[in-house]
């Protein structure tokens, strides 16, 4: 594997870091990128990683996955923990953040100094965590989310932090062009974050319909042939009251503009019902 992404350069290097100071473990090296998007604005200069809370704290399935790479590649250990002499190599050649990298790792003694400073600084990542004891509490109401733009991380950071605990998926089909918002993957990574997940193809939009929409007037007539469908689809816009009277729901689809979704439609019918719904 080439490395072309800057994110991975940055990753061994925080990883080397890491190792000089005697700390192989991979919740680490997570805190460790955590603080440098946090507190060094990594994100600013390198296209970088995204967090969310998880069962340890900050966590980025980005991450992982681009550890499982580079162990393939030779250039960790099979712990995904230890720079292999190949990796060493490879980030000896490189310079990438390494001034901020050697700052943040030299304000900590050890992992757990770096852990309980990123647990108190942070405490809405900790809202998960098996680490830390929370009151569940259980909240209602209705939101919408598109996940275009997004990657994983990001997305379910938005769902958390807005105390998302069900996604109703209004896709017709649950196919995306990014794996993680596969229909399957994407229950696969919600069940993780403790956040249920329905798909209503019943209440998507057909692709045929979609097609050759090139004008806000084309986007108009569509949005009005689906709100004329929607007493034939009752059943499913009352599941989706029931739902978000007895927990908080997000209603899913791809465009980022919920004016070029046809979800805007759905939150309509439930506006009109009396309740508030909530665009992220």
């Amino acid at each position: 594997m080439e490395l072309v992404k800057n994110r991975q350069k940055v990753l061994l290097k925080v990883i080397q870091g890491l190792q000089n100071k005697g700390i192989s473990s991979r919740r680490a090296i997570v805190k460790a990128l955590f603080l440098l998007k946090e507190e060094y604005f990594a994100g600013n200069s390198v296209k970088f990683y995204s967090f969310y809370p998880y069962k340890q704290g900050p966590f980025s399935q980005l991450c992982f996955s681009d550890l499982r790479k580079l162990n393939a590649e030779g250039m960790i250990n099979d712990s995904e923990n230890m720079l292999t002499d190949k990796g060493i190599k490879t980030a000896n050649e490189m310079d990438i953040l390494e001034a901020d990298i050697h700052h943040l790792l030299g304000r900590f003694n050890n992992e757990k100094e770096m852990l309980d400073y990123v647990y108190s600084k942070y405490p809405s990542y900790t809202v998960k965590s098996q680490l830390v004891s929370h009151k569940k509490e259980q909240e209602i109401g209705f939101c919408t989310i598109g996940y275009e733009g997004k990657d994983i991380d990001s997305f379910l950071n938005v769902l958390i932090q807005n105390k998302i605990s069900m996604v109703i998926d209004v896709r017709n089909n649950a196919f995306s062009m990014n794996f993680c918002f596969i229909g399957k993957k994407l229950k696969q990574y919600l069940n993780d974050a403790e956040i249920d997940y329905i798909h209503m193809p019943e209440l998507g939009v057909e692709s045929e319909d979609r097609a050759n929409l090139n004008s806000k007037e084309d986007y108009e007539k569509l949005f009005l042939k689906y709100r004329q469908s929607l007493p034939l689809k009752q059943k499913y816009l009352d599941t989706i009251e029931k739902e978000g009277n007895n927990k908080r729901i997000a209603l899913l689809c791809f465009e980022k503009d919920v004016s070029s979704c046809h979800r805007r439609e759905i939150a309509k019918h439930i506006r009109n019902k009396g309740h508030e719904v909530l665009d992220l």
